[in-house]
């Protein structure tokens, strides 16, 4: 099989060995590719965020690579994370040892009288729960937890 790739690397066009290309294609728009080219542009790239081919060391071996930041990661996980149920959400507190007055009483120290009324009416009335929103940024800091501990209660609770 020849391979040839267009000069603006626009297109590429395969044929097969007994072709005589010149009569298909302009050779001074197309050249042939290398064996490393043929190897990048064959290989998937596992997710759409493996953006950046890193070369092996051996001869047309590479492999994709996710270029985002671990808290670029972290933030697609979790924006990734599905819903909590209020009954989740509550369980999973009280198996982690929270009783939700005690909750409601940390909400209350809180200074800010919109953030306070925000966070309460949050956990108070919502329906379901979002990883994301900014009452559980707030909790997480009331409770004394951190991100990744959120995380796993956020896992943990997805089972409930």
């Amino acid at each position: 099989m020849q391979k040839y790739i267009k000069n603006d690397l626009s297109k590429i066009r395969y044929f097969g060995d007994d072709v005589k290309v010149s009569e298909w294609i302009d050779l001074s728009e197309y050249r042939l590719m290398t064996e490393s080219e043929i190897t990048k542009h064959e290989t998937p790239k596992p997710t759409e965020f493996h953006t950046v081919w890193v070369w092996d060391n051996e001869p047309s071996a590479g492999h994709w690579e996710d270029s985002r930041t671990e808290d670029e990661k972290l933030a697609y996980k979790r924006s990734q994370y599905p819903k909590l149920k209020r009954y989740q959400f509550m369980r999973g507190l009280l198996e982690m040892g929270f009783k939700s007055s005690d909750i409601e009483a940390q909400i209350m120290r809180i200074e800010d009288e919109y953030t306070r009324e925000l966070t309460m009416l949050g956990f108070k009335d919502a329906g379901y729960f979002d990883r994301n929103d900014q009452s559980i940024g707030v909790m997480h800091d009331v409770l004394g937890k951190t991100d990744l501990e959120i995380d796993e209660f956020w896992e943990f609770a997805l089972n409930l």
